[in-house]
């Protein structure tokens, strides 16, 4: 299995969190190794075996986790480095309430005083990949968290200009998301940053 979270229901609503896209693998024997994180809006539509722990994912029709996956593999092949032992990017979100249908989960994150957070999300990392989508308005606020990172390396895929902007996006940016995301510019820019 490559895919591992851990769910929670939370107020009769199901939150993702510890998300983990192993690049080659997990084993449960092996320590494992972030390589970087990924920010994406919410989780979608992947699903879980349990409650509390964690465990491998169920997909279901969920995209961006192998997208991820695939771009992080593509670079580290490409660049002649071996993927370290239990290798595994992290994923963030906006907010972690568990719904394909943004509008759906934004309502959910707003009936909560206190939006409960990944406690991965102040770990430091390598490298950070946001890819949270437009400009919405209802989920800027969402991002200010991320906004105040300390992380060396960071970059998303400028929407508008349609190239790789190594530096975080301010909240009006439109970091695209990794559905029809071109993914040439993307292994480019990673394959940079596995070689450094």
């Amino acid at each position: 299995m490559n895919y591992f979270a851990r769910f929670e229901n939370i107020d009769g609503d199901l939150f993702r969190f510890d998300t983990r896209i192993y690049l080659n693998g997990f084993d449960p024997e092996r320590e494992s190794v972030c390589v970087g994180a990924m920010v994406g809006k919410n989780p979608g539509s992947a699903t879980p075996k349990v409650l509390g722990e964690l465990a491998p994912l169920e997909l279901n029709r969920d995209k961006m986790l192998p997208v991820v996956r695939n771009r992080f593999n593509e670079a580290y092949r490409l660049a002649g480095k071996p993927l370290p032992l239990n290798a595994f990017v992290r994923v963030w979100n906006l907010f972690y309430i568990c719904d394909p249908v943004l509008d759906s989960a934004i309502e959910k994150a707003a009936k909560f005083q206190v939006l409960p957070l990944c406690s991965t999300e102040n770990e430091v990392v390598p490298v950070i990949w946001y890819g949270w989508g437009g400009d919405d308005q209802r989920i800027l606020s969402f991002k200010e968290r991320f906004l105040d990172r300390g992380s060396n390396v960071q970059f998303f895929y400028d929407h508008r200009r349609k190239e790789v902007i190594a530096q975080k996006p301010t909240a009006g940016f439109f970091a695209r998301h990794t559905q029809g995301m071109p993914k040439k510019p993307i292994i480019e820019h990673l394959i940079t940053i596995v070689q450094s």
